[in-house]
């Protein structure tokens, strides 16, 4: 079994024995961060030196009824600017040790009746420190990858021996999943037919 496996399986145990204390992507199981926590405002932004907060999300996550039970990612950001925190929702426990690498076992599922197709599992806080260059945010598998091949991943809450990939919203690790202060957007990657490219130039 996977680190995060381990780490989820483990604090669901705790847990039974004390008491509980841009535009969104329209794929399923993708994962983006986003600068409000129902996914759904825009993630290119204009935004002025100081403290600002952004959400890491999993969005329309195909184990919607169990919820997401941990999830795994590489989350870094390039640009004028710097990570000063992160808070994971629920009853969460980083298991990872690389930089930028987050290996996260949640001992209860995580999921959202209320902003379904929307699930926060981090929180980032982030300082900027100017706005005449764009700061981007990107997503990648961990070094030590659960699936075979290296991209970031989550557990179905109602079996944390299934382990689902998530996707990129712009299509891979190399593009950027947000953007601050850039006229170069990130956008949803979405498949495009031959009918509607020729209907652009009708």
């Amino acid at each position: 079994m996977k680190n995060f496996v381990h780490v989820s399986v483990l604090l669901a145990a705790l847990l039974l024995a004390v008491p509980a204390l841009a535009q969104l992507d329209p794929d399923d199981d993708g994962i983006g961060v986003y600068f409000d926590p129902s996914g759904a405002g825009s993630n290119c932004v204009p935004m002025e030196p100081g403290l600002h907060r952004s959400f890491l999300v999993i969005t329309h996550p195909t184990s919607q009824q169990a919820g997401v039970g941990g999830w795994e990612a590489k989350i870094w950001l390039e640009g004028p600017g710097f990570i000063t925190g992160i808070a994971y929702e629920g009853n969460s426990i980083n298991f990872a040790n690389r930089e930028d690498e987050y290996i996260v076992g949640i001992g209860t599922p995580l999921y959202n009746p209320w902003m379904y197709p929307a699930v926060v599992v981090a929180i980032f806080d982030f300082l900027l420190l100017e706005d005449t260059a764009p700061v981007y945010w990107y997503i990648d598998g961990v070094y030590f990858h659960s699936l075979p091949e290296k991209v970031p991943a989550y557990l179905d809450g109602d079996d944390y021996n299934i382990i689902i990939e998530l996707q990129q919203p712009t299509g891979g690790p190399t593009i950027p999943v947000a953007s601050i202060n850039s006229d170069d957007c990130a956008v949803p990657a979405e498949a495009v037919s031959w009918g509607e490219m020729k209907a652009l130039f009708k």
